[in-house]
């Protein structure tokens, strides 16, 4: 009859343990509104595309890569869109008869976590290809933003945009 009330002196102290929340398990603020200011200036902001990862921890370009180095981006604090002017060279062929980019961004503030949704899109003659990723702001500067996923350190996509002079 002893281990019943064994058990239940385990259980109950295992029950008020769990029941002691700990402060750092609190979500921490990752971005506050205030930096994001960085992203977008007090109403738009533009960025050029500097580099496109396909895996940022081992320094692997984009087969991409070229095609996304000439474009700006223009990130609009009032509608949470990103006007995208697109260079010249296409991503799936040499001469695309048309291209298109939709970004978009969106700030999950109790988390402080900033997104980066990206479209892109080309079309050449009765063909078309496309392609979408959905990157998180990893760091931040007045010069230069990291959006990638994955863990700290071991990130596989990025893009790299550094600001317009």
């Amino acid at each position: 009859m002893q281990a019943p009330k064994y058990f239940l002196a385990i259980l109950l102290s295992f029950s008020f343990l769990m029941g002691c929340k700990n402060d750092d398990d609190s979500p921490k603020i990752k971005f506050s509104a205030e930096q994001l200011k960085m992203v977008y200036g007090d109403s738009q902001k533009s960025w050029r595309v500097t580099a496109h990862y396909d895996n940022y921890a081992y320094t692997q370009f984009s087969a991409f890569n070229d095609c996304y180095k000439d474009d700006i981006y223009t990130f609009k604090a009032e509608t949470e869109e990103v006007e995208v002017t697109l260079g010249s060279l296409g991503c799936y062929w040499a001469s695309p008869d048309e291209q298109v980019a939709t970004v978009s961004y969106f700030y999950v503030e109790d988390e402080g976590r900033f997104y980066l949704e990206h479209g892109r899109g080309e079309g050449s003659g009765v063909h078309f290809a496309s392609k979408f990723f959905i990157l998180e702001l990893e760091e931040i500067s007045e010069t230069r933003l990291l959006f990638a996923a994955g863990e700290k350190g071991k990130y596989s996509k990025a893009l790299i945009l550094e600001t317009v002079n």
